[in-house]
């Protein structure tokens, strides 16, 4: 049976490192993996440069810019009564303007300019989560990674986007994760020690200068949030100390995929 393993925790905590060692020392043991990274349009239950549309809007749409109508149809993912569609993959757009446009005005997580309310958000996700459980009785890998699906990215949109509580927070990786039903998983949280540290170290590995005292604020409202939302939840949270370094890092991530220890 398929397993999902998300990795979470703040920026620069080495999600996306340890998602790809992990996936490297999985295939060596002989299974099979497939990872999904931030920004990966390909990601089947996390997204940005996508616009939620109600199925009345994408049918209008559709009459709109007829000679898109298919194109759109094609790249709509249900949730609900609503449609996800991805207007960008990567870089490269993926209808021209003024659709490309009238997209955008519809984002669902990227400093939307419109936000919707935030149980609409929640649904939506709970919905393409449901639909994501089902498909995986026909999933052929063996171990699917996440980098920052459950936690990471959505706690970072309603944050800032809808101001939430701790106890908002919760109910929505709650409900994730419910959606989810009896599917498999195991939940890792990279925790973090000295955040300003990791900031600055994270910023400088991307060539970005040092994080403004805003920046810090946010990403110490961030860190309460996450502890409030992992003691909150009905699922066993794994905790890793990025400071231990790579190699033990990947070591306690084997440990707890193997035996949950």
């Amino acid at each position: 049976m398929t397993r999902l393993i998300f990795l979470e925790g703040l920026s620069g905590a080495g999600k996306t490192t340890l998602a790809r060692k992990l996936a490297e020392r999985l295939k060596a043991a002989g299974r099979s993996v497939r990872v999904w990274l931030e920004f990966d349009h390909t990601n089947p239950i996390d997204f940005y440069c996508t616009a939620a549309l109600p199925l009345s809007r994408l049918e209008n749409l559709r009459r709109e810019y007829p000679e898109q109508a298919g194109k759109l149809l094609r790249a709509a993912i249900p949730a609900g009564d609503w449609r996800l569609v991805r207007y960008y993959h990567g870089d490269e757009p993926v209808f021209p303007q003024p659709l490309l446009g009238v997209l955008a005005e519809h984002e669902l997580c990227w400093h939307p300019k419109h936000p919707l309310p935030a149980d609409a958000y929640t649904g939506i996700f709970a919905a393409v989560w449901r639909d994501f459980a089902e498909s995986l009785k026909n999933a052929g890998e063996e171990d699917l990674v996440f980098d920052g699906a459950l936690v990471f990215h959505p706690l970072n949109d309603m944050l800032r986007n809808y101001g939430i509580t701790q106890e908002q927070a919760a109910r929505h990786v709650q409900i994730l994760l419910d959606a989810l039903g009896d599917v498999p998983r195991r939940v890792l949280y990279l925790e973090t020690e000295d955040l300003a540290a990791q900031l600055v170290r994270a910023h400088a590995d991307r060539g970005q200068s040092a994080p403004t005292e805003a920046e810090l604020a946010f990403w110490r409202t961030r860190l309460a949030l996450d502890r409030a939302v992992l003691a909150r939840i009905s699922e066993p949270v794994f905790r890793i100390a990025p400071s231990d370094g790579w190699e033990a890092m990947e070591e306690k991530a084997l440990s707890i995929l193997s035996d949950g220890g």
